[in-house]
């Protein structure tokens, strides 16, 4: 139920032994890495704000390893959503079938584990190729886009990163823009596209509060191919102009039949605004069960 952390590097004695102070990861006060805007977790920080006297004090030598093992913590209570999941296994059916064969009433945490803490668990191994390139969430993404860049994989049709200026696009410097085409997605929306264009978006993602946004066609088999991924902290007119641009950037004009999306007119808007007008508009009321609604065009 207890998590111990270094936080501080390695002394080095003048008799050669080294020393390590292992914290309960409770003591301390909370410090916001970088400039990012990532919202801070609806509990709270774990942090207390002061120390907890629980300390694994280590002292290794060229001979041996001696702990000094203080148990006792204080000035904070055993709280479920401050305890760190146990990391065992790794596949996440396994994981939690035997957890669940393993419950008795005096599990405590293991009892609250769901997916999501699995695949923090392979996020912070790097399990099944996970990689994450940065600690801080921003300057990860980052580093993804140029590698893709580095690797001829040219994906990456606009990026506009959160601290950059963006006056040239009408954009905040605050404002963070990522739009996402493989050659894949750029062959099928020619091949597609002057039948219809469907959007779609979705919210609440993360608690950085971004929205995902997906362009798609349908082949001739009644499919389904989504065609570029856009992401972003705004939605707007103005930042689906950006989009759309972006997408008109790398395959040219789509002249498209049809144009499908939510009761949203910005999408409309923006894609006639970029691409021209379509000759039919459709908005799809799914809270309704409707099927399709009259005209907005």
């Amino acid at each position: 139920m207890s998590k111990y952390v270094r936080q501080r590097g390695i002394k080095t004695l003048k008799s050669g032994d080294m020393m390590r102070n292992y914290h309960c990861c409770r003591s301390g006060t909370y410090k916001p890495k970088g400039k990012g805007v990532k919202s801070l977790k609806s509990q709270g920080s774990a942090k207390i704000g002061i120390s907890c006297p629980a300390i694994i004090k280590v002292r290794q030598s060229t001979e041996n390893v001696v702990a000094q093992y203080f148990p006792n913590h204080k000035n904070h209570e055993n709280q479920l959503e401050h305890l760190r999941t146990i990391k065992r296994r790794c596949c996440e059916k396994k994981i939690l079938q035997d957890i669940r064969e393993e419950i008795t009433v005096d599990n405590g945490r293991k009892k609250l584990i769901e997916k999501k803490d699995i695949h923090n668990i392979k996020r912070d191994l790097y399990i099944n190729g996970y990689i994450k390139r940065h600690e801080v969430d921003a300057v990860s993404v980052k580093l993804w886009t140029q590698e893709m860049k580095n690797n001829g994989e040219n994906c990456i049709v606009f990026f506009k990163e959160q601290g950059q200026s963006g006056n040239d696009y009408g954009l905040k410097d605050e404002d963070f823009v990522l739009t996402i085409m493989t050659d894949f997605q750029k062959e099928m929306i020619t091949k597609y596209g002057k039948d219809k264009i469907c959007i779609d978006g979705t919210h609440g993602l993360n608690s950085y509060y971004f929205n995902l946004y997906s362009v798609l066609v349908v082949d001739e088999h009644k499919n389904g191919i989504p065609l570029a991924f856009f992401f972003s902290n705004k939605s707007s007119e103005d930042i689906f102009r950006i989009y759309f641009s972006a997408i008109k950037n790398a395959v040219g004009i789509i002249e498209t039949t049809t144009f499908m999306t939510d009761v949203a007119p910005a999408f409309y808007n923006a894609w006639s605004y970029v691409m021209g007008t379509v000759k039919n508009g459709l908005i799809v009321c799914l809270a309704r069960y409707e099927k399709q609604a009259p005209k907005f065009k």
